[in-house]
C-alpha cells in the first residue's frame, strides 16, 4: 500500500437533530451467537435496500440489537413497527439522537449502501465489485466520520493498494502435496501440512490459523454450496464473489482463537 496523499476533508451541514429519532430493536433470543450476529448484519441491510429515508448500524458490542436512526414523520408512519414484527423482534421507545448515535449509523450505512462499488476490507474500502479477483494495482479510501450536534466531518484518504487472490503456493505447502491435492477431488491438506498457517480474512482483516484446506466445505459447516457462499457474503456484506472459479472449488477451515477456538470455513480468495 502506498503513502496517501493529504487527507480531503467535507463538512455538511446537519438538519435539527430533534427532528429525528433513535429506535432500538432487540432481536429474539434462543439462537447462537454467531448466529445472532448474522441476523444482527443481514437486518441491518435488509433495512437500508428497504427504506432510503434511515440509517441503521449495529449496537456495537451486542449481537443482538440494532440502532435505526429516521425523521420522527417516518417513524409515526409505522413502517418499520410491520417490518419488526415480521421477524419478532421487540423495539424500545424511540430516543433523542445524540451525535454518538448518529455517527455509528451514518458510518454503517455509508458504507453499506456504497458496496459493491467499495468495498470495506479492515479500514480500507477497495474500489469495484470485481476486487477479489484483480491482480494489478487497485484504488482504495480511507473514510472517517465525525458528527458534532451541527455538522458531519468526512475525512477521505486516497490509496493504491494491491490485494491479490491468494495462491496454495504461498502456504508453504510441499509440491507432492499440492499435487496429490490438484488430482484427487477429495484430498484435503492438513494444517500440519501448511507451514505458512496464518492468514488475514475477509472483511475484518483479523489474523487466523488455517487447519485444513478442501475442496468442499466440510460437514459441520452451514452452507453446503458455492451458491450459499456468495448469498452468504452478498447479503452480509455485499460482496460479490467471483462467479466463475473454474470446476475446482477451494475452501479453508480457519481457527480462530479470540471467538472461542472456534473454526470457520472461508473460500480461499477470502481469506
Amino acid at each position: 500500500m502506498n503513502d496517501p496523499r493529504q487527507a480531503s476533508l467535507f463538512f455538511i451541514t446537519l438538519p435539527d437533530l430533534h427532528r429525528l429519532c433513535a429506535v432500538r430493536i432487540t432481536l429474539s433470543n434462543g439462537v447462537a451467537d454467531t448466529e445472532m450476529r448474522n441476523t444482527q448484519m443481514k437486518m441491518c441491510r435488509q433495512l437500508l435496500l428497504l427504506y432510503q429515508d434511515i440509517l441503521t448500524s449495529p449496537v456495537p458490542g451486542v449481537f443482538n440489537q440494532i440502532c435505526v436512526v429516521m425523521a420522527i414523520p417516518f417513524y409515526k408512519a409505522g413502517k418499520l413497527n410491520a417490518y419488526i414484527e415480521k421477524y419478532g423482534a421487540k423495539a424500545e421507545a424511540p430516543q433523542r439522537v445524540i451525535p454518538a448515535v448518529l455517527q455509528n449509523c451514518l458510518s454503517y450505512s455509508l458504507t453499506a449502501r456504497l458496496a459493491p462499488a467499495w468495498n470495506k476490507t479492515g479500514h480500507l474500502l477497495v474500489q469495484g465489485r470485481e476486487f477479489l479477483s484483480q491482480r494489478g494495482k487497485q484504488s482504495a479510501v480511507v473514510l472517517n466520520i465525525n458528527v458534532t450536534e451541527t455538522q458531519v466531518c468526512l475525512s477521505i484518504e486516497v490509496y493504491t493498494i494491491r490485494l491479490p487472490p491468494p495462491e496454495l503456493s504461498e502456504f508453504g505447502i510441499s509440491p507432492q502435496i499440492l499435487k496429490n491435492f490438484d488430482t484427487h477431488k477429495n484430498a484435503v491438506i492438513e494444517g500440519h501440512s501448511i507451514l505458512n498457517n496464518w492468514c488475514y480474512v475477509l472483511p475484518s482483516m483479523k489474523m487466523g490459523k488455517i487447519a485444513g484446506i478442501l475442496h468442499t466445505a466440510p460437514p459441520d459447516c452451514p452452507f453446503h454450496s458455492y451458491e450459499d457462499f456468495q448469498m452468504y457474503w452478498d447479503s452480509l456484506y455485499g460482496y460479490k464473489l467471483p462467479e466463475d472459479c473454474g470446476n475446482i472449488k477451494i475452501y479453508c477451515s480457519i481457527y480462530f482463537k479470540r471467538i472461542g477456538g472456534r473454526i470457520l470455513t472461508y473460500p480461499l480468495h477470502t481469506a
